[in-house]
């Protein structure tokens, strides 16, 4: 099996389980993974020199959509070989390469950003926390998390690494005091307080 199609089977164990986040200061978020979201928190979207990619990107091409997208991965016909191909690869390699079921679900986001302002660092990011682990030499992984004005609800929408603070200087931090990973039906995946 390819590395891609590890990738989605490794997030798709995820679909539909609820995220929860307790922070030290009193606040609490849920959130859930959901698979629409795969192809964005991977990076792929960056990749628009691969054919099926740029068919789903093109807002005037209603025929390729992002299940068709999925499809092809889980056909083995979009691969970690095509991917990494990409002459913008580069843009996602890292968190790529970081990205997976371990790095997605275990307790190593101690720290998170509350009330994001993107203003600070001019981000598109539409996130209002981002949750973050230091790694070694000062370098951090992030997974950001959104509101849905519309929906309602917390989403989230990116994973990746970053070599710097650049995200979260001059931000709100806080700890995280708990965290639970749940299945549809309540019951708990992983769970632990700090």
């Amino acid at each position: 099996m390819n590395a891609l199609l590890e990738k989605y089977n490794d997030y798709i164990r995820l679909n539909g389980c609820t995220i929860e986040y307790e922070f030290r200061d009193g606040t609490s978020i849920k959130t859930s993974y959901a698979e629409e979201a795969f192809l964005h928190l991977l990076g792929l979207h960056k990749l628009d020199d691969i054919q099926i990619i740029q068919f789903w990107l093109d807002v005037n091409n209603k025929a390729v959509k992002r299940r068709d997208v999925i499809k092809q991965i889980i056909d083995e016909k979009l691969t970690d070989t095509v991917v990494r191909s990409s002459t913008k690869f580069s843009y996602i390699q890292d968190r790529y390469e970081y990205f997976c079921y371990d790095n997605l679900t275990t307790l190593n986001y101690t720290d998170a950003v509350i009330n994001f302002n993107p203003a600070v660092i001019n981000s598109s990011l539409k996130a209002d926390y981002i949750l973050f682990e230091e790694r070694p030499l000062k370098e951090y992984n992030h997974m950001t998390i959104a509101f849905d004005q519309a929906g309602g609800y917390r989403y989230v929408e990116s994973f990746f690494h970053e070599p710097s603070m650049k995200y979260i200087a001059g931000q709100r931090i806080v700890k995280v005091k708990r965290f639970a990973i749940k299945n549809a039906d309540g019951s708990v995946i992983v769970e632990d307080t700090f």
